[in-house]
């Protein structure tokens, strides 16, 4: 059984007039469903700074999703609390998550957040890549900006509502005024490990260590510039694995893929699934960490959250 915590799928076929049963793209349920991927965290996206129109576009996306929701049948079931969770599960099902990928949807009123909630969002990333009203994004260079007032206020609301805190894309100056306001578990969804591939989006190990110390965990990307500066394989994603298990314990590892957000992944599509924890028993990893790493990490989180 495997949960993912990051595909950009819906933000895909909502653009192209896909399917999620079946389409194009590196993931659909009826592939999902074959290799034993019992949850994914979907992502809403929108390239758009101005908050009216990038709330248009979520909402489109949000639409979108409800509408395929409706001809996929048994295939999938919508998470939105712990009860969903363990009633989808024992039934077998896919269960999909909504997680809004930055903040500028959220404008500067805190009713949309609620909105965002109440219409089955259950994760924030507080930036993409660059600033926002929230927090500055880690592509910003050197302004060394951190979180804003308002991102403090937005966190607090995520908490009391019991909304995750997702650190993926964030300064780190951001990540760490992020770390001090939060009184629940944050994640990075996707991103792998800065002592193996120095990419601006991975986690120096100090960042891995503040995760575990909190509670949290780091879901590792399969795309390929956060695996390696040279060629990627998944010889190499297995090492980010191995390190972030040495620096933050197995208990704080997990597996967001970053499916339909890049042309190519080290694993090509979720079909191929499979291929990473055979890679892992190779490398030594027990049937313990691997089933922690697959899923129970996540499942822990969201215990803690919803």
């Amino acid at each position: 059984m495997i949960i993912d915590l990051h595909a950009d799928t819906i933000s895909r076929i909502a653009v192209k007039g896909e399917h999620l049963a079946s389409n194009s793209g590196h993931f659909d349920l009826r592939r999902a469903r074959d290799v034993g991927v019992r949850l994914q965290v979907l992502s809403l996206y929108s390239s758009e700074r101005d908050s009216n129109r990038a709330l248009e576009d979520i909402l489109f996306q949000i639409d979108y999703f409800e509408q395929e929701m409706l001809s996929c049948g048994n295939l999938a079931y919508r998470v939105r609390s712990k009860e969903d969770l363990e009633d989808g599960w024992s039934q077998e099902r896919i269960g999909l998550m909504l997680h809004l990928e930055g903040g500028e949807a959220l404008g500067t009123r805190i009713s949309n957040l609620r909105t965002l909630y109440r219409l089955g969002v259950r994760s924030v990333g507080l930036t993409w890549n660059h600033r926002n009203l929230l927090a500055d994004g880690v592509m910003d260079g050197v302004s060394g900006g951190g979180l804003s007032e308002w991102g403090r206020e937005v966190i607090h609301e995520m908490n009391r509502l019991g909304m995750i805190v997702d650190l993926a894309h964030i300064s780190p100056a951001g990540f760490w005024s992020v770390l001090q306001a939060t009184n629940k578990p944050v994640i990075v969804s996707h991103a792998n490990a800065l002592a193996i591939c120095p990419h601006p989006r991975n986690l120096r190990d100090e960042q891995l260590l503040a995760i575990a110390k909190n509670g949290g965990l780091v879901g590792l990307t399969f795309v390929p510039d956060f695996v390696a500066d040279h060629e990627a394989s998944l010889e190499i994603l297995v090492e980010h694995i191995r390190h972030m298990i040495r620096i933050m314990g197995e208990e704080h590892v997990a597996l967001g893929s970053d499916f339909d957000g890049t042309e190519t992944t080290v694993i090509s599509d979720v079909s191929a699934y499979p291929l990473l924890p055979a890679a892992l028993e190779k490398h030594g990893l027990n049937a313990g960490e691997i089933e922690r790493l697959l899923k129970d990490n996540f499942l822990r989180v969201l215990n803690d959250i919803l």
